[in-house]
């Protein structure tokens, strides 16, 4: 067995993998009343969600692996080009930093490949045939990701859902749809950002 098996096992073993009874487990080592988790899901529950879009008219490009530059210090090719590009579009439009938890989905739609039968270019177009070369699906949501944090989203590790989609369009670009809580969920994530800053 494996070092990280054995510590995990010595951490987590004797918890249960039965969704219930791990419920029991976190409420009889507590002393919480049931009434209390009913009222915080409640609270929960009804914090709105905001949402916002927007599409960038630009060739997708998934984030590249880091290199070592001089002095031994690591970065990402071009990186600083796509955070000036969003802040330029974040001037524009008024943007205010999200500290909430966050859902994160990007659309990228990469140019329909020349050589494609006709037939296939309209049905590219309408989605039913789907790109499967690079860029990787999870370098693109990095690369938007990025693009965004400090500017938009103060930290990338808000994100709590995403997903990240490839398609084939005449005209490449880049959508990104975002939903963000008004609210916190609880006083742990408050906390934790308000250290941050």
């Amino acid at each position: 067995m494996l070092k990280i098996q054995k510590d995990y096992l010595s951490k987590y073993g004797n918890i249960k993998d039965n969704y219930n009874e791990r419920l029991d487990y976190l409420l009889n080592n507590t002393k919480l009343k049931n009434k209390d988790v009913y009222n915080e899901i409640s609270r929960i529950s009804s914090i709105t969600w905001n949402k916002l879009s927007y599409i960038i008219y630009l060739l997708p490009k998934g984030t590249p692996r880091p290199r070592c530059g001089k002095h031994g210090v690591f970065y990402v090719k071009d990186a600083k080009k796509y955070k000036k590009l969003f802040e330029d579009f974040a001037k524009v439009n008024d943007i205010t930093l999200i500290t909430t938890p966050t859902k994160f989905h990007c659309i990228s739609y990469l140019p329909i490949p020349s050589t494609m039968k006709p037939v296939d270019k309209v049905l590219a177009e309408l989605g039913f045939i789907r790109p499967t070369s690079k860029p990787d699906w999870d370098n693109l949501a990095k690369c938007y990701c990025d693009m965004i944090q400090d500017i938009l989203l103060y930290d990338d590790s808000l994100i709590i859902e995403g997903s990240s989609k490839k398609f084939y369009s005449v005209k490449p670009r880049i959508e990104v749809y975002i939903e963000y809580m008004n609210d916190y969920d609880c006083d742990f994530n408050r906390n934790k950002i308000n250290r941050k800053e």
